[in-house]
């Protein structure tokens, strides 16, 4: 049996308890929940108890209830925000969505030459390449790759990404913070690679997102490229009065073709 702290209302508690569950994948989305007869007694609470908990998931739009079939798991998208300089683990996390990463690999490798332009740096010289996959819902979402110059690669090179988040450490290490970023989405289609890692079939429809983080100074610290599912993430962008601005760009079939700016508002 869970156990119940005893100043929170129960039927909150459960609530609590199962949006967690969801959010780790232990019911995925279709899935039906377990009957409402077995989660009161796993909860040891009265039926009207747990029907407040499912009545208040339901609210949340988190599960549907149909008489006489049950309660099941809502397939909700992903949001991937671009309207913060979080990283994409804590910025899901802060959602309350579970994200695991799964390290690929991480090496010193000669700076390709699309990413020496962005970085601002020689071809030929040293970056630190960290590919990675992000876990969301106990479902692989979203596979990036993360180029570092030097000297952050160096000084990051030991670093376990799979419990540790990049901006977090570079801040730590490196004393390098984070305070602008661009980013450029596109809709591409699923790379043959990237597809069997993320459990797709190869030109489905995918986003492809790049990403150029500076410092202060406006020295890049990161080139990120990420290719998510695109039936299964959201791109969301939250406007503010001030803050961050938004580039809005028309797409001709081979690139961008115009680009504009609009500040937040």
């Amino acid at each position: 049996m869970r156990v119940i702290p005893g100043r929170t209302p129960k039927y909150m508690v459960i609530r609590d308890d199962l949006i967690k569950r969801i959010g780790r994948g232990e019911f995925a989305p279709g899935d039906a929940l377990p009957g409402q007869r077995h989660l009161s007694e796993e909860y040891g609470v009265s039926l009207m108890t747990l029907r407040q908990a499912l009545d208040e998931l339901c609210d949340r739009g988190l599960v549907e209830q149909f008489p006489g079939k049950g309660t099941y798991v809502r397939a909700m998208p992903v949001p991937y925000s671009m309207g913060n300089l979080r990283s994409l683990a804590d910025d899901l996390r802060a959602r309350g969505i579970e994200v695991l990463t799964r390290v690929l690999g991480r090496k010193t490798v000669a700076v390709p030459d699309d990413v020496a332009k962005r970085l601002g740096i020689p071809t030929g010289d040293e970056v630190l390449r960290l590919e990675r996959i992000r876990v969301v819902r106990g479902a692989p979402l979203i596979h990036q790759v993360s180029y570092l110059p030097q000297p952050f690669g160096g000084l990051l090179r030991d670093v376990d990404f799979e419990k540790n988040e990049l901006y977090a450490v570079l801040a730590e290490r490196a004393g390098a913070v984070a305070v602008q970023a661009e980013e450029t989405i596109s809709p591409v289609l699923m790379p043959e690679r990237i597809g069997h890692l993320l459990g797709l079939p190869e030109g489905v429809p995918a986003m492809r997102s790049e990403r150029i983080t500076r410092d202060a100074d406006r020295r890049p610290l990161v080139v990120d490229v990420a290719i998510l599912a695109g039936n299964s993430v959201v791109i969301m962008n939250i406007r503010e009065v001030s803050g961050h601005q938004v580039s809005y760009a028309v797409g001709d079939g081979t690139g961008l073709s115009g680009i504009g700016s609009a500040p937040q508002g």
